[in-house]
């Protein structure tokens, strides 16, 4: 398959990777009173920064550039292995642009320090290409699309003096859906995955492929009967 192909269509079949590891359930629910953990990911020494939430349409100067490295990251994984899971990605660019301009669309990034000034290199393979420009540098392969209650949500915590009053709404159904989360293969099985889904911190979660991770992150099919479905974000 050639790269027009690939982005062609709005959105494309599962490989059969994805498919075996789909739940008949497209929809799962956060647990009644989980408590998520914002834990700090499995990462070399010299990536010793603070890990923070982007929302990846945030900069009017570099954001059009993380748009694109995103991009330049699922073609580099459906050309390396498409049949991997993840590597026939069910979003074409269209979904993605459109997420993107919603600002709907969120990732991680890691604060400089000394250490990654003295040892990150153009092909760190724990920073997304072409982000070597701008304040945010090192952001990681990873990303989430949410839903526009999700997006609004976020929004508002992160721009909040005090992100604890903000992060929990009124009512549960704005808490927000994730719609996608993905992960470049290189940088899966670290634990940026989990801090993604801790910092995003939603009520539910769509089409979860790999349904076991969702559910150690505390995602049933039906949850426990319960007066709230809030849930506590602390660090580790």
């Amino acid at each position: 398959m050639n790269t027009d192909s690939y982005f062609s269509t709005r959105a494309f079949c599962y490989t059969s990777a994805l498919t075996q590891n789909m739940t008949d359930t497209s929809r799962l629910l956060r647990e009644y009173d989980y408590s998520m953990f914002l834990q700090q990911p499995r990462l070399p020494a010299y990536l010793d920064g603070d890990i923070h939430l982007l929302e990846l349409n945030s900069d009017r100067w570099h954001s059009t550039n993380w748009f694109f490295s995103i991009l330049h990251e699922l073609q580099h994984a459906h050309d390396t292995n498409p049949h991997a899971v993840g590597g026939g990605f069910i979003f074409s660019k269209t979904l993605v642009l459109e997420a993107w301009y919603q600002h709907r669309l969120f990732g991680l990034y890691m604060s400089d320090t000394v250490s990654l000034s003295q040892e990150s290199r153009d092909a760190d393979p724990f920073v997304m290409t072409r982000t070597i420009l701008g304040g945010i540098k090192y952001i990681f392969p990873i990303f989430c699309t949410v839903d526009a209650a999700g997006a609004a949500r976020i929004k508002k915590k992160m721009n909040s003096s005090n992100p604890e009053e903000s992060a929990v709404p009124n009512d549960e159904f704005d808490d927000g859906c994730i719609e996608c989360l993905w992960a470049a293969e290189r940088v899966r099985g670290k634990g940026l995955g989990q801090r993604l889904v801790a910092e995003l911190n939603c009520y539910a979660v769509e089409n979860p492929i790999v349904p076991t991770f969702w559910r150690k992150m505390g995602y049933t099919v039906n949850p426990d009967n319960g007066e709230t479905r809030r849930v506590i974000v602390n660090h580790v």
